[in-house]
């Protein structure tokens, strides 16, 4: 007798969208699979097994792993959810008139489980070779059943074995790896640029340095100097380049002044600066409903553990002392970038500053800032990655824009005082909804369905086929999560990208002459 179960999602990969939100969730469905064949034997003929199958459990179950040199090595449980298939009682499963098919019998339980929408997406990270370590998620399912042939065995060696052999049995499925991905929505977006996205404006004021006066530029003068910088609200990690627009003027400069102050250009840099930690913060534990340290390791121990974990266990690891956290940073431009722009023209752009009419004009520049997948450069064993910006439990990704503006100021001996004025914009790296096919059809995905297929959790409509089965269509690929169409608060989004129609006036009522109206009544009235 053989007996197997397996795992076969619909998909293989549960699609997230916006901020991460525990207010929010999604379902993550598809088959478990039950196998029954009979054995052969050279003896007798193939006997037909009845099994009761008494449960079957499916477990959703996410995990951290963190392995740095620095910190040692550090598991985490993210969640847990499961749900028990056998809702009602126990069902009698049985191949009768199929044991001597060359294809085991077969039996398809649907499951849909609610999956929390907070969770961090699946990513990779850490210093482990193998790149098994940081975030992952998996589906795991247990069935319990009886033999109910078990006494009625014939054979010589059943019999004498029988008293040592329980009658219910435990089997496990193989894990089924599940991808966790985030997306952010542009549906106010522009729809000819989907990897665009609405820009955030930052202020920047300069601030008075210890040192000021040893540049000789007069602290007077520079802190008169106002900068707007825009940058989008999200970057597509899938780019090579983001906008930036940097305005600049003066605010209640002398005219005199204006005409010795400079601006002669800028330089950037974006830095990605990766948090590891074996701690998880309190601001996330309060933000997020985690399982209580009763259910982490290792008081209850990862399903799916690193191999690596047993050496760090055993002390073999070479860790003498561990540190609680380390950062790692490093820039994003591409090689042989140097960030740097110069204005064109003497770049006396303040001079006009002081003229009536002008305390609305600014000095703007518009460019493209270039980013790109760092090189395969390793620090011990960590190789760079442009990662999307975001925080998990033992590992959170920043991104920094660096910027460096230039200015002069005319000293009256003749000579030119210079000033770096140095100022960070955060930003953030997310990955773009992507392009999904149209939906099919509802008929097309009712002639798709598996034979055998039970449309309800319960076992009540489990039915046994002898031909192998296939993957349900993805079908909700294609559909679009419920925070792309409305918000919070249950109302429906505006899609700011469709403009509103042209008001075109309409023709006045034309109001018939009394003559017609006389006619019309004198008609009914007939």
């Amino acid at each position: 007798m053989t007996v197997s179960i397996e795992i076969r999602p619909y998909a293989s990969s549960l699609d997230m969208y916006g901020q991460p939100d525990k207010s929010t969730a999604y379902s993550l469905s598809g088959d478990v699979v039950i196998s029954l064949s009979s054995s052969y034997s050279l003896f007798e003929r193939r006997r037909a097994i009845r099994l009761l199958l008494e449960s079957l459990i499916i477990e959703f179950e996410g995990q951290c792993e963190l392995i740095t040199d620095e910190t040692g090595y550090t598991p985490f449980r993210v969640c847990s959810v499961s749900k028990e298939l056998v809702v009602r009682e126990a069902v009698e499963l049985s191949n009768e008139g199929h044991e001597d098919a060359s294809l085991p019998s077969v039996w398809s339980v649907a499951f849909s489980l609610v999956i929390p929408g907070w969770l961090p997406p699946t990513s990779a990270y850490g210093d482990c070779e193998s790149g098994d370590a940081g975030t992952r998620y998996g589906l795991y399912a247990s069935a319990k059943f009886l033999d109910l042939d078990e006494g009625s065995s014939r054979s010589l060696f059943s019999l004498c074995t029988a008293p040592f052999r329980p009658r219910t049995r435990v089997i496990a499925a193989p894990r089924c790896e599940v991808t966790v991905n985030r997306f952010i929505s542009t549906l106010v977006d522009d729809p000819s640029s989907p990897s665009t996205s609405s820009t955030i404006d930052y202020t920047v004021l300069p601030e008075q340095r210890k040192d000021q006066s040893s540049s000789g530029f007069p602290y007077e003068v520079i802190s008169k100097l106002r900068a707007a910088v825009s940058v989008p609200e999200h970057i597509d990690v899938d780019d090579d380049s983001f906008s930036l627009c940097i305005r600049l003027r003066t605010q209640d400069l002398p005219e005199s002044e204006c005409k010795r102050l400079r601006i002669t250009g800028f330089e950037v840099d974006v830095e990605q600066t990766e948090h590891y930690r074996i701690t998880v913060p309190s601001a996330y534990k309060s933000a997020y409903p985690l399982p209580p340290s009763s259910h982490q390791p290792p008081c209850k121990p990862l399903r799916d553990a690193n191999p690596v974990a047993l050496i760090y266990e055993v002390g073999l690891a070479g860790i003498c002392t561990p540190h609680s956290s380390c950062t790692r940073t490093f820039s994003l431009l591409p090689a042989g970038t140097s960030g740097r722009y110069v204005f064109a023209g003497d770049g006396y752009a303040f001079r006009d500053d002081a003229n009536p009419g002008r305390d609305e004009s600014w000095y703007g520049v518009r460019t493209q800032v270039p980013f790109t997948e760092p090189l395969d450069e390793k620090e011990g064993k960590t190789a760079r990655r442009l990662r999307a910006s975001g925080q998990s439990p033992l590992f959170g990704v920043g991104h920094q824009l660096h910027i460096s503006l230039t200015s002069t100021y005319d000293l009256d001996n003749g000579e030119r005082a210079t000033e770096h004025l140095k100022f960070q914009i955060p930003l953030r790296f997310a990955h773009v909804v992507p392009a999904y096919p149209p939906s099919p059809s509802l008929s097309s995905f009712v002639m798709s369905q598996v034979p055998g297929h039970s449309p309800s959790s319960s076992l009540d409509l489990l039915s046994s086929v002898t031909s192998p089965l296939t993957p349900s269509p993805a079908y909700a690929q294609s559909l679009p999560a419920y925070s792309q169409l409305y918000d919070s608060n249950g109302e429906r989004k505006i899609d700011y990208s469709v403009p509103l129609p042209l008001y075109t006036p309409t023709a006045p009522c034309q109001i018939p002459p009394p003559s017609s109206l006389a006619s019309l009544s004198t008609t009914v009235n007939a």
